[in-house]
């Protein structure tokens, strides 16, 4: 299994250099394509809707066009020093919108964390995540490690967006330096927590990744903090989960795992829904 093709969020900033650098590594890795692709919703002003409007609306367009133009030159500046295969797609759209939509011609897909431009310059990871029906990696502002090469954790809940996420991450995991599949659970459930992640361990193992079971027990913390303490410790480079088992809206109104690691992650997270 391989991973022919990469859509990477491009936009005018070092961060995002970093990310595309990520993605041109991968791409040598995989013998890939990188899709660069930004886009810019030109901002509706806070005006009197009958003075000057028509060139208010003017200069946030050309605002709009300028910051695509910019991160394009970034983009292909650093996709043919790396020598890489690549393509340049951008527009004046939602950001979420446009690459959920251009999903469809990529094997995965990569954006950093919420920005705070947000909807009108960036991607929101969530919106992403829920409508692209591809795997999405999640790139933090600063990362020490490496997604492939590294340790990988893999944060097993037994969802069907788990599964996806497992399946989805095989290229990514058969490169990892070791694969640990970790359960946060309750004392009381320890024990089935055990035979789930050796059952992935198993499905791992016919797919040629050596995987290690490895429940944790909650000892009363967020399962987040127990799933980023574990990939500290093992100094892993990536953490694989699954995307908003419990609904978008329930997360984000009492909290939840997939939230959690949207913004608290300083290691690169590959989830799926």
């Amino acid at each position: 299994m391989t991973c022919p093709s990469l859509l990477v969020y491009v936009d005018d900033s070092e961060e995002s250099d970093a990310r595309v650098e990520l993605a041109c590594d991968l791409a040598v890795s995989f013998d890939a394509l990188v899709i660069g692709m930004s886009a810019s919703l030109p901002q509706p002003p806070m005006l009197d809707p009958i003075s000057g409007m028509g060139d208010v609306l003017a200069l946030y367009r050309q605002t709009a066009e300028a910051e695509v133009e910019r991160a394009g030159v970034r983009f292909r500046a650093i996709a043919e020093a790396r020598t890489v295969r690549s393509e340049w797609r951008a527009g004046l759209e939602s950001p979420g919108w446009m690459l959920s939509e251009a999903a469809r011609a990529a094997d995965m897909l990569m954006l950093g964390q919420k920005a705070p431009g947000v909807p009108f310059r960036s991607p929101d990871p969530a919106d992403v995540i829920l409508s692209a029906g591809r795997p999405v990696l999640i790139v933090p502002p600063v990362r020490a490690r490496s997604p492939v090469g590294e340790p990988a954790l893999v944060a097993w809940k037994d969802t069907r967006e788990s599964r996806r996420a497992v399946a989805a991450a095989l290229p990514l995991l058969r490169r990892a330096s070791r694969v640990d599949v970790v359960e946060v659970a309750a004392t009381t459930d320890m024990a089935a927590a055990e035979a789930r992640v050796r059952d992935v361990c198993e499905f791992l193992g016919r797919h040629q990744i050596e995987a290690a079971a490895n429940p944790l027990d909650d000892a009363g913390e967020p399962t987040t903090v127990r799933i980023l303490a574990e990939a500290g410790r093992l100094k892993a480079g990536l953490v694989v989960a699954g995307g908003y088992g419990h609904g978008r809206m329930r997360e984000w109104m009492l909290g939840g795992v997939t939230r959690s690691l949207l913004t608290h992650s300083d290691v690169c997270v590959l989830m799926a829904h």
